[in-house]
């Protein structure tokens, strides 16, 4: 009973805390990359929706301790069941937002076509469609099935990172340093945020697909609470998007219109060239 008592009362605990600045830090981070379209950049879709999968995370914390999603499934507790539909849509929008970055450094080339690509509202809906058939898997018992796939973007993940750092480095691509240090650290953020949250809820996954309950005596215990730190974490992906100007801009309060000044060189370099002329 007391043991019990203690993991309610942490789960609480947590649930606050994520709330109360898991929360705010999804928001602010979701506004801030809603103002590269407004600075005429592309809009980072798979970034803004994997900061959005943190909101399910937090608002569907479970009410009481749940050692796994085949516990959830069996208890029919669809906030337990909420919170880890989050926690798979995460999993497939980092691989989607590290693909992202992979293709802007080894095919560079196709950028513009990747990003319609993205963008188009065929491809989203389908996005959001793979985690809820990721879902009606463990939900419909088949959890080894379930497990494997959630084990895939670890192999993804470090492909990404590893190939992109020999793009960046063993290439004769010419990248900014600045640049190249902000490709490569997302990536690098991208893969540990995976190995160190979502890894261990995984492996537990896996560990009670194969009847070895030995192994997850006490990982259990601990994996709910790495997956609460997922949207503490997210919000951070959003700054190796951003860079320091538009960070300032975003967060004054009384953001001054630019006066127009693309008016002036035009009508300059007219003159010139009639001068020239």
């Amino acid at each position: 009973m007391g043991k019990t008592s203690q993991m309610l009362l942490w789960q609480k605990i947590i649930r606050w805390v994520s709330f109360a600045l898991g929360l705010p830090g999804v928001c602010f981070s979701i506004y801030l990359m809603s103002q590269q379209v407004s600075n005429g950049k592309a809009a980072p879709v798979y970034l803004i929706s994997l900061l959005a999968s943190d909101i399910f995370s937090i608002f569907g914390q479970p009410n009481k301790p749940i050692d796994s999603i085949t516990q959830a499934s069996t208890l029919g507790d669809i906030s337990s069941l909420v919170f880890y539909f989050g926690v798979i849509t995460n999993i497939v929008f980092m691989v989607c937002v590290a693909q992202e970055r992979y293709l802007l450094v080894a095919c560079s080339q196709h950028v513009a076509c990747c990003i319609k690509v993205k963008q188009s509202a065929i491809v989203s809906l389908a996005m959001w469609a793979a985690p809820i058939a990721i879902l009606m898997l463990a939900l419909n018992g088949y959890m080894l099935c379930f497990s494997i796939i959630l084990l895939l973007p670890l192999a993804v993940l470090s492909f990404f990172l590893v190939d992109t750092f020999r793009a960046l480095y063993c290439s004769r691509r010419s990248v900014h340093v600045h640049e190249r240090k902000r490709i490569l650290g997302m990536q690098a953020m991208l893969f540990f945020n995976y190995s160190f949250l979502y890894f261990p809820f995984v492996l537990n996954t896996l560990f009670n697909a194969l009847s070895l309950k030995c192994y997850t005596q006490y990982l259990g215990l601990v994996v709910n609470t790495f997956l609460n730190f997922g949207p503490f974490v997210d919000p951070f992906l959003s700054f190796f998007l951003t860079k320091v100007k538009d960070l300032k801009e975003a967060c004054s309060c009384c953001k001054r219109r630019r006066k127009p000044v693309d008016e002036t060189p035009t009508v300059e370099t007219v003159s010139e060239i009639v001068t020239r002329l």
